[in-house]
């Protein structure tokens, strides 16, 4: 195919990003007094803009209930904005969520070629 790019194609080096944003928001909820595990639900807020409460639960192998108050709380405190009801219902940054993880998550990563040094 002409124009088709020969070789293997340039990846993605995610890595130092996530950990970044995942080092920014660990500090925000130690600061805070959330608990650790609420980690995980802020970091797909930032990552994905949205957080739904099974992915949560099943990401910190939480029971129903437990992941229901932590997304409760998070809330509760303006830190996630809830957007829909019952099944349908998903959270996204609320007025509270730490800023600098949203711009560290939104910071385009070069892209680096696997197999080059």
């Amino acid at each position: 195919m002409p124009g088709a790019p020969r070789g293997p194609l340039p990846v993605r080096s995610a890595s130092g990003g996530h950990r970044a944003v995942w080092n920014a928001l660990a500090d925000f909820a130690d600061r805070n007094g959330l608990d650790e595990r609420t980690v995980t639900a802020l970091h797909g807020v930032a990552m994905a803009g949205r957080v739904r409460r099974a992915r949560y639960q099943h990401a910190e192998v939480l029971s129903l209930q437990q992941a229901q108050r932590d997304l409760r709380e998070l809330t509760t405190a303006g830190v996630l904005q809830p957007v829909g009801r019952t099944r349908a219902r998903y959270h996204t940054a609320g007025r509270q969520f730490p800023q600098d993880a949203i711009d560290l998550a939104q910071t385009p990563m070069p892209l680096t070629h696997p197999y080059r040094r």
